[in-house]
């Protein structure tokens, strides 16, 4: 007998979950009333939800994407499947925090709404069903975390968000022909990175400011006094005003300095365009190579990432 499929809907808030109350928007336990209009038969799917948090996803923590890591993993062996809701202000950075944790070991599907339930272009119902029917197709084939929304299924890490408004808001940043460098998995990544999550209290001091580098930029660095690392968010393939350059050196001595571009896309610089350009810039002390392809956000989600484990393995 085929087994039936087990998928956890965790709901994390955001415009998926909305409901008026007293004339305003309040967040509410919202994962019930996306498996009851589902369109995926419920006799193909054994369903369990958990209403994680109520909140918008611009004042999700750290802290509270370490607890989901948590609660994922300590589940993992459950369950054949995970859709995690969130809104979508910050879909891109929940979903590419997923993939930093969890990489290709799991099968994990992100999906929000840019319209909340009382709208009459409600655009939650047919994004989850393309989650959960993303969610069986990739049991079989293959596992990660994926974003299913707006009729496009799109790798976490290659996920961005376009438009403020626009229902199609999410697209993918690269073609599937850009190779970015790729990252291996291992029993001893997951075992870092759970001892990790049940350590709130390094999520909750963490500090790694994203600068914005352009015309006429300025460093304080007594501003980055308590800073654990930062990120530059420069102008196109990582150009930085020489004025500034021996202020972010001094910098780099004593804390990880990512250089990131702000530019949606940004692929590897090709030698015959700018020869040793990233070379040089490393050679001053900055972190690129390894970050190549994320966003300023994602840049800085990796660095938390990569403090962790330094961190773990230091002890």
């Amino acid at each position: 007998m085929t087994k039936t499929p087990h998928i956890l809907v965790i709901s994390l808030g955001g415009t998926i979950a909305l409901a008026v109350k007293d004339g305003r928007a309040v967040s509410t336990d919202g994962a019930d009333s996306l498996i009851n209009i589902t369109t995926i038969p419920e006799t193909d799917i054994r369903w369990s939800v958990q209403d994680f948090i109520k909140k918008d996803s611009i004042d999700i923590t750290l802290v509270d994407l370490s607890r989901l890591c948590l609660l994922i993993h300590s589940k993992s062996t459950e369950f054949d499947g995970f859709i995690v809701t969130s809104g979508t202000d910050t879909l891109e950075e929940v979903s590419y925090f997923l993939h930093e944790a969890f990489r290709s070991r799991l099968n994990i599907i992100v999906t929000g709404a840019m319209r909340p339930p009382y709208s009459k272009d409600f655009d939650g119902n047919i994004n989850f069903d393309l989650a959960a029917a993303t969610c069986l197709s990739h049991m079989e084939e293959r596992s990660g975390v994926y974003v299913a929304i707006s009729g496009c299924v799109i790798r976490a890490k290659d996920v961005v968000k376009k438009s403020s408004m626009r229902l199609n808001s999410f697209e993918p940043i690269y073609d599937d022909n850009i190779n970015l460098a790729s990252q291996t998995t291992s029993t001893r990544h997951y075992q870092l990175l759970e001892s990790g999550f049940a350590n709130a209290p390094f999520f909750d001091a963490i500090n790694i400011p994203i600068i914005a580098v352009s015309i006429g930029s300025s460093l304080d660095l007594a501003r980055l006094e308590d800073a654990d690392g930062c990120v530059i968010s420069c102008p196109g393939a990582f150009s930085l005003p020489e004025a500034i350059v021996p202020q972010l050196q001094v910098l780099a001595a004593q804390i990880p300095v990512v250089l990131a571009s702000r530019c949606i896309h940004n692929p590897p610089v090709p030698d015959s365009i700018y020869p040793g350009y990233l070379e040089k810039q490393e050679a001053r002390g900055f972190l690129i190579c390894e970050y190549v392809g994320l966003s300023p956000q994602q840049s800085r989600l990796k660095l938390v990432f990569d403090i962790l484990r330094a961190g773990q393995i230091e002890q």
